[in-house]
């Protein structure tokens, strides 16, 4: 009898299905050789469910505000190009950050895909923009986050700490942040007087005064830390003039520093007359928001201290025993291995 033997070329899928995310393992059989591929299926915050190839090894960003989640989970090696915030905070960590910042600046689709990441990083809102379709249609994951809020910030840490393989890395994080608030809102449970809080910033290109809309990362964290956002009524950024802060008459101002205007935004609302019957002014309450590469009270890694420096600000009586810089160094040397006296950190209300 004659044995007939048939060229087997097959794909074996095996799905696992856990907390919305799904691995699978396609094994190609030709010629007797076995090429095994490994893939994480996640859902991104569109709703899309993205396919990556495993382990992850290179990843590229066209979202400023995704590398630093990617250092956060101690990942920064597989971050190979994209835009980003913060660099001067990363480079302490990753010598090389501002060249792949560069790098990520004249990265074009056919670049990109030439690059062959395992994955691009985009925001949400650029989901439907021509280079992320083009992207798409040549095969190369795209996968979208969201930072608008704390939830937000949590559900991107979880979709990273998937893909990178360190779930209960990510979990711990969260869990960080979760008693970091925690421990914010029971001090702030019993105080009778919220004041009334204007955050804005300046902007060279505009030439103006900007703050932010009740939607936005920074009204939250207003909110959250025992103030009333006097700007929640607005949406996204938007323009401001001193006719309409003096119709808010907010108790306290915190600037945030984009650039280096912050201290002459400072010195220029404080010595303004049109400004001097608001109350945050007369009573000299205005407060540059530290930074430290990054501005703690944006969407970014440090946000838990943004959230402790503005309710010590704001409510001091109740935060008298928390030692912001401290509060820093712990969080530095937990996550990214500094002492805090390695980081350069401006602002008020530090010491």
């Amino acid at each position: 009898m004659k044995k007939i033997v048939l060229p087997l070329i097959g794909i074996l899928i095996v799905g696992i299905v856990a907390s919305g995310c799904v691995e699978e393992k396609s094994v190609n059989i030709q010629n007797n050789t076995k090429e095994v591929q490994s893939f994480i299926t996640v859902v991104d915050a569109t709703g899309k469910e993205v396919k990556i190839k495993e382990p992850v090894e290179k990843v590229i960003t066209v979202y400023g505000l995704a590398p630093p989640f990617i250092y956060l989970l101690g990942e920064g090696s597989k971050y190979y190009a994209g835009w980003m915030w913060g660099t001067e905070f990363y480079k302490l960590i990753d010598p090389k950050v501002e060249e792949k910042a560069k790098k990520g600046k004249t990265l074009n689709v056919e670049e990109i895909k030439k690059e062959n990441p395992n994955v691009v990083i985009a925001a949400y809102w650029q989901a439907n923009k021509k280079d992320v379709k083009q992207l798409e249609s040549l095969g190369v994951p795209v996968l979208c986050i969201k930072v608008e809020s704390v939830d937000d910030i949590y559900n991107t840490i979880k979709i990273l700490g998937k893909i990178f393989q360190k779930e209960d890395y990510a979990n711990e994080i969260i869990s960080y942040y979760k008693n970091g608030v925690e421990d914010v809102e029971k001090r702030i449970s019993n105080i009778k007087e919220r004041p009334k809080v204007l955050v804005l910033y300046y902007s060279g290109k505009a030439k103006a005064h900007k703050t932010f809309g009740g939607d936005m990362f920074q009204s939250e964290l207003v909110e959250m830390a025992g103030g009333i956002s006097v700007s929640k009524n607005l949406s996204g950024k938007k323009t401001i003039n001193v006719e309409q802060v003096a119709e808010w008459n907010p108790d306290i101002i915190l600037i945030i520093q984009y650039g280096k205007s912050a201290n002459k935004v400072k010195e220029n609302i404080l010595n303004d007359p049109a400004w001097s019957k608001i109350n945050a002014v007369k009573n000299k309450k205005v407060y540059i928001v530290p930074n430290d590469g990054e501005n703690w009270i944006d969407p970014c890694p440090k946000w838990i201290l943004g959230l402790y420096w503005t309710a010590k600000t704001l409510h001091p009586e109740e935060f008298k025993d928390v030692d912001i810089k401290a509060k820093a160094d712990e969080f530095y040397k937990k996550f990214f291995g500094l002492s805090v006296d390695k980081v350069n950190i401006s602002g008020d209300n530090i010491e």
